[in-house]
This record gives structure tokens, C-alpha cells and sequence, in this order.
């Protein structure tokens, strides 16, 4: 049963991000550059393959894309102050698929037009807080096989995340879920460190245990599945760069409620920050760990694969056109248009040379060739 302070706790979230999104509106509005152009339709299409095995995969092999996480991936914020509180899932960075959005999916498309799973459209937000997460919120014909929710922590995905997304992929007649080859990436994180200097503060240990549960019920009930386990960036620096802009000075200090561990200012606030980003390079360090264990068993139809270009990333350095308008927290639309382009080529590399940061002014996407893997080391 829920508690009726949990219940509290949330419509106070909510009453409080309303509020915020008339404080912002009343602000001068800042200029986004526009996106990045990423484009892989010039790159030349790619002769049918039969894999042998998920160390054998090519991008055209994917039949089926999904994902779990949390309002990153539910692209919550994507379109700035004139989305208020939807969810722009459409064009998540990983599982998107609207027309022209830059998204992993649609790169995984422009190789196979027949591709299932992406996330159309937008609608209101889906919220979570901890371990709540009310049940029939998601939007099966718009979200699809994106089963993130916004608010969810590492805890949410092994059941309630996990359960939406199954059922979703047992009813889409579209899916053959014994034979098509999957891609899922899972990123989480974020709200775990946002509640870090709270009482409900998830240590690396709580993190592990959960993220192995999470990938067994994926490895015991969805065959081939080839997962990408995303490392963290230190969310903490959205703090450093919101403090180039008086706007989002204004929204954090006012109203510091998405992250209050981040946006605490003055030495407690220091304090509160370095905790953050070493336990966020903890968790990392558990999702090498956890992507090397599954390495050794040598699985022919599933794999998990750590990529780290979150790890070095900083925040600190990019331009403020990364954060949304609607809350200077957020990845805006120009983010996820980098973070997705980042994903994509650094499946096409080999562990060796993935890259470990997001450049801050964007990379061009890889173009694979005919032998080019989706490597799993």
C-alpha cells in the first residue's frame, strides 16, 4: 500500500513543477543554436546478413529496439518551456522515432525500414518518486518498447519497467520473440544521485544487486538481446554550467525541487556535489564490473555492453544550450540529439577505442561498412 505522505510527497512534485513553469515563463527566453544535422542516409545500405551468433551482429540485424530509464529517456523537458510537462518520446535519444528526430532508433532504421519498438509522439509526463510508481500510466501506442518513466530510480526497472516492457513485446504481432535480434539500452542513475544526501540514498551495492536483477529477467525472457548498460555522466555539473545563465540561476535557486542534492548552493551544497559525483563514478564502476561478468560466460544470444561515453563527460563545459528551457536540468532537444549520435558510434567501435566522453560540440555518425559488428568487447 501507498502512504498517504508517499501520495503527499508526489502532488507536492507536481503542484511545484507547475509553479515553476509559470516563474520560467515570466524569464526572457534564451536562443537555441540549431541541431547539429546527423545523418546517416548517405551512407550506403547493407547486404543482407544472417548472424551467427550476437558476436556476429551487423546494424542491419536489428529487428527490434527498446529501453529503460528515467526522464532522460522518456525525453521529459525535450522541447523547453513551450512543452510544459509532456514527455517528447518521439525523440528520446535511444528509442525515438519520430520523422527526422536524431535518435539511435532512427539510425537503426535508415539499415532496417521494417524496425519495431520506437516511441512516437508526446504526452504527459509519467511520474514515479522512489519506489512508487502508480500502474496504468503508460501510453502503450505512443511509448511502445519504451518503458522508461520519468522520476524512476534503479529499483523501478526490475519489476514495474520490466513487466510494462515485456507485455509490450508478448502482444506486438509485429515481433518474432524468439528470432528477431534486440537492442535495449538501459540508462539510470540520475535520481538515484538526486536523492543521494537524502535518507533514501542507494549505495553501489543496492545499485548492482538491482541492474543484475534487472538484466537476468531480460537474459531469462527476451532471446537476443544484445544491451547497451550506459555509464552515468556527473549530473552534479548541470549545477556548474545552470550558473552561466541568470535564467537558470533564478529557476534552481528558487525552485531546486528535480534535484535539491545538486542545486543546494554554498558549502553544503560542495559537499552534497563531490558525494554525488563519487558515487555516480561508483555505479559506473559496478557497470564495467557487471558488463565484464556477462562477458566471461560467453552467451551466443545475449550480451551486455558497457559504454562509458558518459563517464569523462562534462557537463561543465558544454553550451547552455544542452539543458532545456523548461528547467535548466534536463537534456534538451540539441542533447539528445548528441547523446544518440555518441550511442550509435560507440556500439560500432571496439571497446579499446569507445569514446569515454560526449563532445561538447558533437560528432559526425559513423557510417557502418559491410563487415562493421555491433561489438560486444
Amino acid at each position: 500500500l501507498v502512504s498517504d505522505s508517499t501520495i503527499m510527497t508526489m502532488m507536492m512534485m507536481i503542484t511545484t513543477i507547475a509553479v515553476l513553469l509559470l516563474c520560467v515563463c515570466s524569464i526572457s527566453a534564451r536562443t537555441f543554436h540549431a541541431l547539429p544535422s546527423y545523418d546517416v542516409s548517405a551512407c550506403p545500405p547493407l547486404p543482407p546478413h544472417t548472424p551467427s551468433s550476437i558476436n556476429d551482429l551487423r546494424p542491419n540485424d536489428i529487428k527490434v529496439v527498446m529501453s529503460l530509464g528515467d526522464s532522460i529517456t522518456a525525453a521529459f523537458g525535450l522541447e523547453g518551456e513551450a512543452g510544459a510537462l509532456n514527455e517528447y518520446r518521439g525523440q528520446s535519444w535511444d528509442i525515438g522515432a519520430d520523422n527526422n528526430a536524431t535518435t539511435l532508433y532512427n539510425y537503426f532504421k535508415q539499415f532496417n525500414p521494417n524496425l519495431q519498438g520506437g516511441s512516437v509522439g508526446s504526452h504527459i509526463v509519467e511520474l514515479c518518486y522512489g519506489a512508487l510508481c502508480p500502474p496504468y500510466q503508460y501510453h502503450p501506442a505512443q511509448d511502445v518498447l519504451n518503458g522508461a518513466q520519468s522520476g524512476a530510480t534503479i529499483t523501478d526497472l526490475v519489476t514495474h519497467e520490466f513487466d510494462y516492457l515485456l507485455g509490450q513485446l508478448k502482444s506486438n504481432p509485429k515481433i518474432d520473440m524468439k528470432n528477431d535480434w534486440k537492442v535495449l539500452t538501459i540508462l539510470i542513475g540520475a535520481n538515484d544521485l538526486c536523492l543521494s544526501c537524502e535518507d533514501k540514498n542507494i549505495d553501489a551495492d543496492e545499485f548492482e544487486r538491482n541492474m543484475r536483477a534487472t538484466l537476468e529477467n531480460v537474459r531469462t525472457n527476451i532471446p537476443r538481446t544484445f544491451v547497451n548498460l550506459v555509464e552515468m555522466f556527473n549530473i552534479s555539473q548541470v549545477y556548474t554550467l545552470s550558473l552561466t545563465n541568470s535564467k537558470c540561476k533564478f529557476v534552481h535557486r528558487t525552485l531546486p525541487v528535480e534535484c535539491d542534492c545538486a542545486f543546494t548552493p554554498g558549502a553544503k551544497g560542495d559537499q552534497q556535489r563531490v558525494f554525488m559525483d563519487t558515487l555516480a563514478q561508483q555505479y559506473n564502476a559496478r557497470i564495467r564490473k557487471i558488463a565484464s561478468d556477462y562477458a566471461s560466460k560467453n552467451y551466443t544470444e545475449f550480451a551486455v555492453v558497457d559504454q562509458p561515453m558518459g563517464r569523462d563527460t562534462k557537463i561543465s563545459t558544454f553550451p547552455i544550450d544542452f539543458l532545456s528551457t523548461l528547467d535548466c536540468f534536463h537534456p534538451s532537444k540539441v542533447a539528445h540529439g548528441m547523446m544518440a549520435t555518441a550511442l550509435w558510434n560507440s556500439m560500432l567501435t571496439p571497446a579499446s577505442k569507445k569514446a569515454t566522453a560526449i563532445s561538447p560540440v558533437g560528432v559526425a555518425p559513423l557510417c557502418p561498412a559491410e563487415d562493421t559488428k555491433l561489438y560486444v568487447n
